[in-house]
């Protein structure tokens, strides 16, 4: 199977989440066997958080959860590959012997991700024992949190281009790495990719950087463009000491059920507004923040318009300015408002939207 091509997960799909700190974590060199066994590990604390509102606790959250024992098929994270009993043993071997470091302005700790591990030939059953500190580090939500979606991740044939995706999933504004920082994360060698001492720059573009974004671009919800930092700023011809990166959302890639499922639990808006909301946000710019003050609006907004999301279109077709800027938030409450209160002049139309409240 090529490096490029994503592989089919027959498991349910879901959206699960993990720290913000473990997402930046400076990870070592894992192979993508032993990132898809910590992406199960990642699933098991994310069934521990459902009906919490995380935003609500951005805090370390005791799941209660000490050295527990995980058993999975080996499918869990093989799927259709052609990998024998000896990849299996090397990666949860490999597993076994790594640690993870995370420190705060308190302590620093360093721990294994698993304490032992088992793999048995006749059933294909998996067995890890988790480290009961990696369920502190992936609950920890002090500095915030990624959301993404389970089965884009498992799919993603290398390390690089997962760890792109969990730090992309969600991100809306841009960041930079130095060189040094971005191999620190991605687990490369501090020395590999150089010449004469000094970074090879197309290396890292053309055997990092564009086949992930390559990747990213063809399958998933969030992807990213970058350009190069320059030692000096105002001449493009200086050497390049790191990397600007501009997240990109992609609707058509994201599995519109979990959208729905999760713009619903966000808004508590009614059955059509997801939609509307996910193009609020995308086609209108509106960040979310500013669109949940507004949430009884919306749901009776769509309940009653018969095409809410053309509404919103002619409505942003009439918030453009004259000098190409559009008019803000409260235009488009406003606007929508008018909308609705159009609406309930109609009483059959409105009769109908208060009895199946």
């Amino acid at each position: 199977m090529s490096k490029r091509e994503l592989i089919d997960i027959r498991t349910p799909n879901k959206d699960v989440v993990a720290s913000f700190i473990y997402s930046w974590a400076r990870q070592k060199d894992m192979s993508i066997l032993e990132q898809r066994v910590v992406l199960r590990i990642i699933e098991r604390a994310s069934m521990k958080l459902k009906g919490v509102k995380i935003r609500d606790y951005m805090c370390q959250l005791d799941l209660g959860l000490k050295n527990v024992t995980l058993t999975m098929p080996a499918s869990a994270v093989l799927f259709n590959t052609k990998m024998k009993h000896k990849d299996i043993e090397q990666a949860l071997y490999n597993l076994r012997s790594r640690t993870f470091e995370y420190k705060d302005n308190e302590r620093y700790t360093v721990c294994g991700f698993i304490n032992n591990a088992t793999y048995v030939y006749g059933t294909g059953e998996i067995t890890v024992e988790v480290d009961n500190k990696i369920w502190r580090v992936l609950t920890d939500f002090s500095e915030g949190f990624r959301r993404f979606e389970l089965n884009k991740a498992l799919a993603l044939p290398t390390s690089y281009s997962l760890q792109f995706y969990m730090v992309l999933s969600g991100q809306e504004r841009p960041f930079q790495l130095m060189i040094d920082d971005l191999k620190s994360w991605l687990g490369i060698a501090p020395d590999k990719y150089k010449k004469g001492g000094k970074d090879r720059v197309d290396h890292i573009e053309d055997r990092i950087l564009r086949p992930v974004k390559k990747l990213l671009d063809e399958n998933c919800p969030y992807t990213f463009t970058y350009e190069k930092i320059r030692a000096n700023p105002n001449n493009g011809k200086s050497v390049a000491v790191g990397f600007k990166f501009y997240p990109v959302y992609q609707d058509k890639y994201r599995d519109q059920e979990l959208e729905k499922t999760r713009l619903t639990a966000l808004t508590s808006v009614g059955f059509m507004a997801p939609k509307a909301v996910n193009y609020m946000k995308q086609q209108m710019g509106i960040p979310l923040k500013s669109i949940q003050p507004h949430k009884s609006l919306i749901n009776k907004a769509a309940q009653l318009l018969p095409d809410f999301i053309g509404t919103l279109a002619d409505i942003q077709g009439r918030r453009r300015k004259e000098d190409g800027s559009f008019m803000g938030i409260g235009w488009v409450i406003q606007a929508i408002k008018g909308e609705v209160e159009e609406a309930e002049k109609q009483p059959s139309l409105y009769k109908e939207w208060e009895k199946d409240k």
